[in-house]
């Protein structure tokens, strides 16, 4: 997801912005207009990218001896195209290079490219396949979640390979890695998905378009689980099991559980002299420094989708109160007829 500056031929460079530019610009028009046209969709959208922003500055450990980060683009890839959430990728990936050094400006386009266009493209086309095969939208969402972050990886592989070969070395260190922490994403956006069919299923009628959203919205008549609260505490217990286990076995096997981005400049080679070292230059962030802005990544998602949980849940229960209070119905307006007015009496005069 991550390629660093000056790793990739400046040839390369501008194939992938070339390939990404114009999935960006439908993507940010796209926005504006739902924006303009559908207000109430900001919230939602905004929760797409605060998914993006928070699960991509978590670095995970995998089984396989290093770390990677999850990608978080599967809830926007499905809700609004790939398109829009090669926009918001790049909102993300631009915060990242500037204030991170993490990834780069010339490196920007592939990038977006893998983490933004190919991942997702690839998480809607199984979401499409699942739910006509007559899968649920959680178990549709689970699958688009780990394709869209799985073959991000593999994308970038590729992306390493065209410009240094070796394209088994770059799988290896990419998407061996990343089949773990796909899972583990895929199962938080499953748990996620059944929060919505409970408080919030209409955001699902325009779900599975290509590049843009499905015009033509379909009523969602699939409900959440009634025993959400055992998918949430099963869900967030087998993602914990899981990275413990992964901790303990590195900790037998004396895993180092370094970058898998640092992994793949190794396989270039350590001799190698990036043509650019970026904006920062040979300056490297203070590892406090670069922990604590990891931290604020991390902080303004988890506050945009903390924000939205709170404004839908209580949504949800003052509806449902709201109900209750009439008998668990809603009443249907009276129409009253009015009867016709009675004739004015009329007096007659007589004259003389």
């Amino acid at each position: 997801m991550h390629i660093m500056e000056g790793y990739l031929d400046p040839i390369w460079c501008a194939v992938w912005f070339i390939l990404a530019i114009p999935f960006i610009v439908f993507g940010a028009r796209a926005i504006v207009k739902l924006m303009r046209e559908h207000p109430e969709q900001k919230m939602t959208v905004a929760l797409s990218g605060a998914f993006i922003f928070l699960l991509s500055s978590l670095k995970l450990p995998s089984a396989t001896g290093s770390s990677s980060h999850p990608t978080g683009t599967g809830l926007s890839a499905v809700l609004y195209g790939v398109s829009a959430t090669s926009f918001l990728a790049l909102i993300v990936l631009i915060f990242q290079a500037i204030l991170l050094a993490h990834g780069g400006i010339t490196t920007l386009g592939a990038n977006v490219f893998s983490m933004g266009i190919f991942g997702p493209l690839c998480g809607i086309l199984i979401w499409n396949l699942m739910r006509k095969a007559g899968a649920s939208i959680p178990v549709s969402m689970l699958g688009a979640a780990v394709v869209a972050d799985l073959l991000t990886y593999v994308c970038t592989s590729v992306q390493m390979g065209l410009n240094w070969g070796g394209y088994t070395e770059f799988l290896t260190t990419f998407a061996v890695t990343q089949i773990p922490l796909a899972i583990v994403e895929g199962i938080l956006f499953y748990m996620f998905a059944t929060y919505l069919l409970n408080n919030k299923p209409e955001v699902f009628e325009t779900a599975g378009g290509i590049i843009f959203p499905r015009k033509e919205a379909q009523a969602v008549t699939e409900t959440g689980s009634k025993k959400s609260k055992w998918v949430y505490t099963a869900g967030f217990a087998i993602i914990a099991v899981a990275v413990i286990a992964i901790l303990a076995y590195g900790s037998m096997h004396g895993f180092g559980f370094g970058g898998a981005d640092d992994a793949a400049g190794g396989i270039v080679g350590d001799d190698y002299e990036p043509w650019w070292t970026g904006i920062w230059g040979d300056y490297e962030l203070p590892g406090e420094t670069e922990s604590m802005l990891f931290a604020l990544q991390a902080a303004i998602g988890a506050i945009i989708i903390g924000f939205f949980i709170g404004r839908y849940t209580k949504s949800k229960a003052e509806r449902e109160s709201g109900d209750s209070g009439n008998g668990g119905s809603k009443r249907e307006p009276v129409e009253t007829v009015s009867e016709p007015a009675a004739p004015a009496k009329t007096e007659k005069y007589y004259y003389r």
